[in-house]
């Protein structure tokens, strides 16, 4: 087995009681075995927990505990086979354990055996870290240079990876001032936020922006349910279009000494590691961000795994969220239903005003929705696994039409909302608006296909009076032929289609705005605003989301909830 293979696994050495990256521990010389593909420490505040759960009070302390894949808890190298994380759910109620734990918590915790245990993890690993510094620092000066008219940026999370990231981005391109981009969210744990406090305080030099949405996460999921696994539309609203649009400002395009325009693009250092999962481990080290134009992405930490991250942090005495030594092996919003049921259990424990909201709410929407039982339905989990707008009111997601009697290629749409002038924002991607040649008396608006230089015949005419739902659509093939020489008549439909769901719909989102390569997209006053200038037309912002907009994505109804 190679050098390579044998350091992507991590081996117990018994006399050291530590893992090791060798088969041969580099302290006492001894023979390790293989212990796991990675793992983390486990810190007393933890280990306190575990012996309220499993009623082991005092027989933890100071032993040498590991927590690897699969969240199994080892202790001195031994399975700990009395953890189950359901049978502890269905033990424990969340507000006892909260209670036992601040109790034991005002005892203060044991850290000496703890700090002994490190010391050695770090001193037997110390040639692991060395090869890890090395090739980080590599790769990151490649990126800048490779990169060098672009905006060095770190993407903060408050997370272990991002601030292990952080770190190394300001050591190897030797400069405090590396902008840092923190999304914030409103729903990140309580300790990410303090953090962050603490992270500043002590890192003056290093510039923040802290983007936020102008939306209500609550309000929002009243209107189109809470986010579930298969319908995270939190992370575009919450987090991708507020960083979308400061990068967006930040890469203003602006003319250089010699009068050529500079397009300052932004290069993303992300905490991004291919061990986290199964989608994450087809991830390039270096690529264009597929949710934010005009942003590379580089993960200098890409082929890291847990081990490699936490031997890193103690080894250099970081700071980093407290939340990890509570028990959490990710942080991130606190209402992810991406968390696991253990993840759960511990935000219940840990923070259980924020929680208790949170499930509040849940338990509230359950209802609305038709669940009979409310409570089962969200303590179990299956509200992760909800689809759409079932057992809402959605109409808006829906688009209502008849085909025109009297002419053929042609619709009349019921609208949901009313007509206004943004409606024809909608239309600006598929050629010019003309609000001059139509037939006033009947509100009538022409598209010119982009191409189309003569214009004798527009490719759509909209015949709508403003205020009113009632929406005639009239299409002529023959422009939209010659404009799309290889597309189908249908396509054009189902994109008008696309269009008039995101008017019914959209809330100012940010998710379009987000995903414009030409910037041409942007909300202001909470109105859908389309620069016919920079459009190319490119159908985009129609094709990125199912059904054409992120709202009527999560909304449409199907299958079960």
């Amino acid at each position: 087995m190679s050098e390579k293979e044998n350091d992507m696994k991590l081996y117990w050495c018994g006399e050291c009681n530590i893992p090791v990256y060798k088969t041969t521990c580099p302290l006492c010389l001894s023979k390790t075995n293989y212990f796991a593909m990675d793992a983390r420490p486990v810190f007393p505040e933890e280990v306190t927990l575990l012996e309220i759960l499993l009623h082991k009070k005092g027989q933890l302390q100071g032993r040498s505990i590991w927590n690897t894949k699969g969240n199994r808890y080892y202790a001195d190298g031994n399975l700990l086979k009395e953890f189950s994380v359901q049978e502890i759910i269905r033990e424990w109620d969340p507000d006892q354990v909260h209670r036992l734990f601040l109790e034991e918590k005002n005892n203060g915790f044991d850290y000496d055996s703890f700090d002994s245990m490190v010391a050695k993890f770090i001193l037997a690993n110390k040639k692991r870290l060395q090869k890890l510094e090395y090739d980080s620092f590599e790769f990151i000066k490649m990126a800048s240079e490779k990169y060098e008219k672009r905006i060095n940026m770190v993407s903060f999370s408050g997370g272990k990876d991002s601030t292990v990231v952080s770190c190394l981005v300001r050591r190897a391109l030797g400069a405090a001032d590396i902008l840092h981009i923190f999304g914030n969210t409103t729903l990140e744990f309580p300790t990410t936020y303090e953090y962050l406090e603490l992270f500043q305080k002590y890192n003056r030099r290093v510039p923040f922006f802290k983007p936020k949405s102008d939306r209500n996460f609550f309000e929002l999921s009243e209107t189109i349910g809470p986010p579930s696994r298969v319908m995270r539309w939190c992370c575009t609203v919450f987090k991708t279009g507020p960083i979308a649009d400061i990068i967006d400002k930040l890469s203003v395009d602006e003319l250089g000494k010699d009068g050529i325009k500079n397009d300052n693009k932004i290069l993303t250092f992300y905490g991004i590691r291919r061990s986290e999962s199964t989608q994450r481990s087809k991830y390039d080290a270096i690529s264009k961000s597929p949710k934010i134009a005009k942003q590379i992405v580089a993960s200098p930490i890409i082929d890291w795994i847990d081990a490699d991250v936490w031997l890193y942090l103690l080894s250099h005495d970081e700071a980093f969220n407290h939340a990890y030594r509570l028990g959490f092996s990710r942080v991130g919003c606190l209402v992810c239903p991406n968390n696991s049921d253990w993840a759960y259990f511990l935000n219940r424990v840990h923070f259980p005003e924020q929680s208790t909201k949170w499930r509040d709410f849940l338990v509230s929407f359950a209802s609305k929705i038709g669940k009979l039982d409310a409570e089962e339905y969200i303590d179990s989990g299956n509200w992760k696994a909800r689809q759409g707008g079932n057992g809402m009111e959605v109409g808006f997601s829906t688009v209502k039409f008849e085909p025109c009697a009297t002419e053929t290629n042609a619709r009349n749409y019921t609208l949901t909302r009313p007509i206004t002038k943004n409606l024809y924002e909608y239309f600006k991607p598929y050629g010019n608006l003309d609000f001059e040649r139509g037939r006033t008396l009947l509100g009538e608006v022409y598209v010119w296909a982009r191409k189309d230089k003569k214009r004798e015949k527009p490719l759509l005419r909209l015949q709508g009076k403003i205020g009113q739902n009632h929406l005639k659509i009239i299409i002529d093939p023959k422009v939209f032929h010659k404009e799309y020489p290889r597309k189908s008549l249908l396509l054009l439909e189902n994109w008008i289609d696309c269009q008039l769901r995101k008017y019914q719909a959209c809330i100012a989102c940010g998710g379009c705005p987000a995903i414009c390569k030409m910037k041409a997209i942007t909300v202001i006053d909470e109105q859908y605003r389309i620069d016919s200038y920079k459009c190319i037309g490119c159908m985009e912002c129609i094709a990125h989301y199912d059904k054409g907009c992120l709202v009527t994505k999560v909304t449409q109804t199907r299958g079960l909830i």
